[in-house]
């Protein structure tokens, strides 16, 4: 073998070598095409990117992804770099110069922020109300315009699009046929869809239509993705939030089920609450998918009759009722007034209106007890929570009305209702009577129980991250930290890595109610409220309390 393999070499190496010049030429010209490609690649790169982008854009999901991306990117870098670079927290510049550099971007940023939000507006709009209901979670400058958007929402449907809607998901030629007096104007505007007021051609009852507008549910869906990979990014604490709000959005886009919704809570809640509250009686004939018809609530919203019955105080002061409204809040921002708990205000306006009928004073505008109503706002969800086993996990300031009486409260809005099993339900009851005796290691235990999972179980951080979510956030719990910076903490201490189904959302409903009261002056705990319905439910399952 080894003597076939010498001429079979040496051939090959006589043939090539006559040739080498040929080779060496052939070679320049192929690493001349080279050159050629590796110049042309970031051409052709480009050429790919740009024709992606463009297919990308036809999809309306991927267009609102690039746009909320080219907005937000460069404002969390910016503000990334001040926190953590230019200026880090106990840096050798100073608490001072850190607050103002952070007030320079507020000012640069909250403009931007606002353009973005109303012109995107899906799901974005919810999150800014849902931001909006806590003073301590953004800059005021922030705020100012997220307030607004509680009840202020711009339209997205035209009058005669919303007919068009109505018209198609019912199946009917024109609207006409079932319904008269149309009122062009919505009579109010929400993030997925608006409700106009019209007359039920049938029986001459005013109705409130409710007309989701098209392709919501696409752009909500795009949204809450984009919204993932940023707190995912940026805000990590906030991860396991936004996957149990995904979970919610499944069925809000279906007004069959809000439909079943406004049933089950009617059912559950008017028997012992009719004499204080009222919701409104869906319409079969007016509900599909996309439409949902439901008897009209004459009223104002709760914010608005607030507001007015300030106007007397306001103008003992000489100033606006948005003035005095403002002052009152900074106040509260800045400690100058404490909010008080409700039921010691529940009894102090009780009094004065007593005193004031004792001496014969008479007003059109008599102040709304406002503390009787979140604490009974918060025993109406403790019910809902723990005893019905399906709640409004969006009891935001929005949904709730002023009726003409100006003592009973209108209940709206009940697409994002949370239906939760008995197990999961006594599980949350053991951790609000933990909560209500605020008991650290009986709270570690019981959030362990429901199903939190974290990475090292610290028994204060469990404590005070529980109690944040599910009773109270006085100083004892925050110890002075505004609520992002004690999720921070709260984060890097021990982190959480899952929590179970509908517990974010229980949580999310507490805090909802306390900001909400606390925009008013009203501090409130919800275990003291829920703590009944907890202790009713482990009795009726013969569980030890």
């Amino acid at each position: 073998m080894f003597s076939h393999r010498i001429p079979w070499q040496f051939s090959f190496r006589l043939k090539a070598f006559p040739s080498r010049l040929t080779v060496s030429a052939g070679r320049g010209a192929s690493n001349a095409a080279q050159t050629q490609l590796v110049a042309r690649r970031p051409r052709y790169f480009t050429y790919g990117l740009g024709g992606a982008l463009a297919l990308g854009c036809l999809d309306e999901g991927f267009r609102r992804c690039i746009e909320f991306w080219v907005v937000v990117f460069p404002l969390w870098c910016h503000y990334f770099w001040v926190d953590k670079v230019s200026h880090p927290k106990g840096g050798p510049k100073g608490d001072e110069q850190r607050d103002a550099e952070f007030s320079k971007l507020h000012a640069r940023y909250s403009p931007i922020i606002r353009r973005a939000t109303l012109y995107m507006r899906g799901f974005y709009l919810k999150a800014a109300q849902l931001v909006s209901t806590r003073d301590d979670f953004l800059p005021e400058i922030y705020l100012e315009w997220l307030r607004k958007l509680q009840d202020e929402v711009p339209m997205a449907l035209s009058s005669e699009e919303a007919k068009q809607v109505i018209a198609k998901e019912l199946k009917v030629a024109s609207i006409e046929q079932l319904l008269t007096d149309w009122q062009d104007e919505p009579i109010g505007t929400a993030s997925i869809g608006q409700v106009y007021k019209a007359r039920l051609k049938s029986t001459g009852e005013e109705v409130a239509i409710k007309v989701q507008v098209p392709k919501a549910e696409r752009m909500f869906r795009a949204d809450i993705s984009c919204l993932k990979m940023f707190t995912y990014m940026a805000i990590p604490w906030a991860y396991e939030n936004m996957k149990e709000i995904e979970k919610l959005f499944e069925t809000e886009f279906d007004y069959t089920e809000e439909f079943r919704n406004l049933e089950a809570m009617r059912s559950n809640l008017l028997p012992n609450w009719g004499h204080r509250i009222y919701i409104p009686r869906p319409i079969p004939e007016l509900c599909s998918r996309h439409v949902l018809g439901m008897e009209l609530l004459k009223g104002e919203k709760f914010i608005t009759a607030v507001r007015r019955r300030l106007q007397p105080l306001a103008e003992q002061r000489g100033i606006t009722v948005e003035e005095y409204e403002q002052e009152q809040l900074e106040a509260l921002r800045t400690g100058k007034r404490k909010a008080e708990g409700a039921a010691w205000l529940h009894w102090k306006i009780t009094l004065w209106k007593f005193w004031r009928k004792l001496c014969g004073f008479k007003s059109d505008l008599e102040p709304i007890d406002v503390g009787g109503i979140f604490e009974m706002l918060m025993s109406i969800h403790g019910q809902q929570v723990l005893k019905d086993g399906c709640f409004n996990a969006d009891p935001h300031p929005g949904n709730i009305l002023m009726l003409e009486d100006g003592k009973t409260l209108g209940l709206i809005d009940f697409g994002q209702v949370m239906y939760v099993p008995v197990e999961f339900r006594l599980k949350l009851a053991r951790l609000m009577l933990a909560l209500s005796r605020r008991s650290p290691p009986d709270v570690a235990r019981c959030e362990s129980e429901i199903g939190v999972t974290r990475k090292y179980y610290k028994e204060d951080v469990q404590y005070r991250i529980c109690s944040f979510w599910l009773d109270r956030d006085d100083e004892e719990i925050t110890q002075g930290r505004n609520i992002f910076d004690l999720m921070v903490w709260g984060e890097a201490e021990d982190p959480v890595l899952s929590l179970p189904d509908g517990y974010y959302l229980a949580c999310r409903c507490s805090v909802t109610l306390r900001s909400t009261a606390l925009a008013f002056g009203v501090r409130i705990s919800t275990a003291e409220y829920w703590k009944p319905y907890a202790e009713d439910l482990l009795r009726k399952h013969g569980q030890m309390i």
